[in-house]
């Protein structure tokens, strides 16, 4: 499973670099869904991706790709006429890797205490 979610996550990324600035479509998606909601499902989905794809400190590798996938977002944003980049958009990365982690990190321990349990 963790041979596939690192591909998908590099996929899942140059597709929304490349939607998020396409223009007109980004500007629609955001009236449609709310930009932060946009921004927090999509890193949501991202972080669970690297999370999954890590043996080791999952939790933190997955919150430091987060951050530095979202600046290079914003960043990308920045140069493109029509768009702009928000703090608030980089925070809304960070919170959703945060929130991400930190289930996957409960789920994860409670499966595993839920395993012991069981064996004995």
């Amino acid at each position: 499973m963790a041979r596939i979610c690192l591909p998908v996550a590099a996929a899942f990324f140059v597709v929304l670099i490349t939607v998020g600035n396409l223009p007109g479509l980004a500007a629609d998606m955001s009236d449609a869904f709310g930009d932060k909601r946009l921004h927090l499902a999509a890193y949501a989905f991202l972080t669970g991706l690297i999370y999954i794809s890590v043996n080791r400190r999952p939790a933190l590798v997955a919150m430091l790709a987060v951050t530095a996938l979202g600046l290079v977002d914003e960043s990308i944003q920045s140069l493109f006429p029509y768009r702009e980049a928000e703090l608030l958009d980089l925070l809304a990365d960070i919170s959703a890797a945060g929130a991400t982690v930190i289930s996957l990190h409960i789920g994860t321990a409670a499966i595993g205490s839920f395993r012991a349990v069981t064996k004995s």
